[in-house]
């Protein structure tokens, strides 16, 4: 629909190798139409700006990103990279004539003739309030998901087996004797919905029993389990969900020791994404917790080479969005960079300030007709925080604690619990924020920042999964040794700080690199591993240390003054920090790929979303 008033408008600017041409061209046309028509020459416009910034053009010319657009509205397969087969494509396009009867307002004035009508109607029966839930629009699921990308296919029997039985068994066979355990175990043996899936699968559920409850014997043995034990069951579980991917079905399982006792996680894979690493797909899992341990990982993704593939665990991204991300978009809120206790300082909190307006821009450009939504939800969020930090307060100190809200609605039975504990009035308050979150659309743009955050997560783990599969690992950067010493023990064993950081810092480096739209949010995300006390000596600390000092570096700042003077020199780093977040996106992302050229005498990892589903299947 629209499609020959936006191809004749392109036609226009084309020839004046300029945009305002088409969109004056626009001008021009049917009143009703026109706002439509506008709006889908805006999105083919950035459409293929994003496509040229994908293939790396520097300053492609205002015609060749048009004749992109209307190659795509066209529905013509186009390679931005090419400005000349670009061109010889536009050029097989038949030129449409701009249409000047006003067809679609003589539309309009008929369709609001007939709704007059309608109108006590509507009024009797008009919709309750706005839906809290919110469903993503995802493929449709397919057996070849595994291989090209997609959802794909689940069975509901299954479903139950991980959620409530492998639960049940992993519980109550940690607590049980050994002639109460073969009981346990014989129960899930086998079970008719793995057997309907195939012997292969059936082989290795079996397998994975096998291994758990040679685990369970290892957890009581004097000095516990061992190094071969732990590696016995991540094996064992592996191949269960390599076997469920042959099979076509979407789980993923983990197994580990936790405090000593054997555990299995299970999780729903929701998605399969693939994004192209130096030129080769590589896929990467997004995972939904299934089983109700009470145990889970903090972490908004994770690379183990030995659980499989990388993978993203939507739950803690959808808390990260409502808790940390959506707050932060509410205007003048500063950034929570640091502990509380250094935040109060005024230059401090003017630091995370001038960060949080980094962040905001961002998100602000990359939501665009959300971004007014967006703001007015935040602000909400923030209002309600401050209620329910009353709340938690003044609770706290008749020693009743509750547990932080991380969801995007304040869950009722919640506030029926805290009914003659709080004021009415404050109660009554929230319910009324959450009915306004939901009139805003709330879970709809929740949904939006949620991709866009998974997006950048996917690609950090790509990075992991990348620098696992190299024949020779990159360089350890002399800066970093200069923090952490040799990467291996007396014994030749890797030591596992330096391993860490090393890791850490390329995946966050390429993460900056590979962002097109919140490189800055990425650059603070690990930032916060630097500024907050309680992350200082983790690999992720060591990494934003040499991140944000290198990056500064390469913006011209003088790096040489000491980095500790009675502790960590947060005032030290916070130059650094202000120059930075003074930059925009497209110098920081130069600024990041001079600063790995540098650590690594290598060029930076390209990493690009979604390639087509041919190349997918090629490799």
């Amino acid at each position: 629909m629209f499609k020959r008033h936006v191809l004749a408008s392109l036609a226009t600017g084309i020839p004046a190798n300029d945009e305002d041409v088409a969109r004056a061209a626009i001008k021009a046309i049917d009143p009703v139409a026109r706002g439509f028509a506008r709006r889908k020459l805006e999105a083919a416009l950035i459409d293929a700006a994003l496509a040229c910034d994908a293939a790396q053009l520097p300053a492609p010319a205002p015609a060749h990103v048009m004749r992109l657009a209307a190659l795509t509205v066209a529905g013509r397969d186009s390679n931005a990279a090419d400005p000349a087969a670009v061109e010889a494509a536009y050029a097989t396009l038949a030129a449409p004539a701009m249409p000047r009867f006003p067809l679609w307002t003589v539309m309009s004035l008929l369709i609001t003739l007939s709704l007059v009508g309608g109108v006590a109607a509507y009024v009797v029966t008009r919709p309750g309030p706005p839906p809290r839930p919110y469903a993503r629009q995802l493929p449709p699921p397919s057996a070849d998901a595994f291989k090209v990308g997609g959802t794909p296919l689940h069975d509901k029997a299954i479903d139950t087996l991980l959620n409530d039985s492998l639960t049940d068994l992993v519980v109550k066979a940690n607590r049980a004797g050994a002639n109460d355990r073969e009981k346990l175990f014989a129960a899930v043996r086998t079970p008719e919905p793995i057997l309907a899936a195939g012997k292969p699968l059936a082989k290795a559920w079996d397998a994975m029993l096998a291994a758990f409850e040679a685990s369970l014997v290892a957890a009581q043995r004097d000095g516990g389990p061992t190094g071969r034990d732990d590696d016995v069951l991540r094996e064992s579980v592996r191949e269960l969900s390599v076997a469920f991917i042959d099979a076509g079905l979407g789980y993923h399982l983990e197994g580990r020791f936790r405090r000593g006792h054997p555990i299995i996680q299970a999780y729903f894979v929701e998605q399969v994404v693939y994004v192209v690493t130096n030129g080769v797909p590589r896929r990467v899992l997004s995972l939904r917790r299934l089983d109700n341990l009470n145990t889970a990982w903090a972490a908004l993704g994770m690379h183990d080479e030995d659980a499989g593939d990388p993978v993203l665990h939507l739950d803690r991204i959808d808390v990260n969005v409502a808790s940390f991300v959506l707050p932060v978009l509410a205007g003048g809120q500063p950034y929570p960079l640091a502990d509380q206790e250094w935040m109060l300082w005024p230059q401090n909190k003017q630091l995370a300030s001038t960060i949080g307006d980094a962040i905001r821009r961002e998100y602000v450009t990359t939501l665009e007709k959300d971004a007014v939504n967006a703001q007015k939800i935040a602000g909400l969020l923030v209002k309600r925080g401050d209620i329910i930090d009353e709340w938690r307060d003044k609770l706290g100190r008749k020693d009743i604690y509750f547990i932080k809200i991380d969801e995007l609605f304040v869950p009722q039975s919640l506030l029926d619990s805290l009914e003659e504990r709080v004021p009415k009035y404050q109660r009554t308050k929230v319910t009324e924020i959450d009915a306004q979150l939901a009139a805003l659309q709330a879970p709809r743009i929740h949904a939006r920042i949620h991709d866009l955050v998974a997006a950048t997560v996917r690609r950090h783990e790509a990075q992991h999964g990348f620098d696992y599969d190299r024949d020779t690992e990159l360089r350890y950067p002399a800066v970093l040794e200069s923090m952490l010493g040799s990467p291996r023990t007396n014994e030749g064993n890797p030591r596992a700080i330096v391993s860490s950081a090393r890791a850490e810092m390329a995946a966050y480096l390429s993460q900056i690199i590979n962002d097109p739209n919140t490189p800055q949010a990425s650059l603070w995300h690990l930032g916060r591993q630097v500024f907050h006390r309680d992350r200082w000596g983790t690999g992720e600390f060591y990494a934003g240390l040499v991140v944000i000092e290198g990056i500064a570096k390469q913006l011209g700042a003088d790096t040489s003054t000491p980095r500790y003077t009675k502790g960590l020199d947060r005032d030290r780093l916070s130059t650094f920090a202000k120059l930075i977040a003074a930059q925009s996106d497209d110098k920081l992302r130069a600024a990041a790929k001079a600063l790995w050229t540098e650590l690594y005498g290598e060029p930076a990892t390209t990493i690009i979303d979604t390639p087509p589903r041919d190349q997918v299947a090629q490799h």
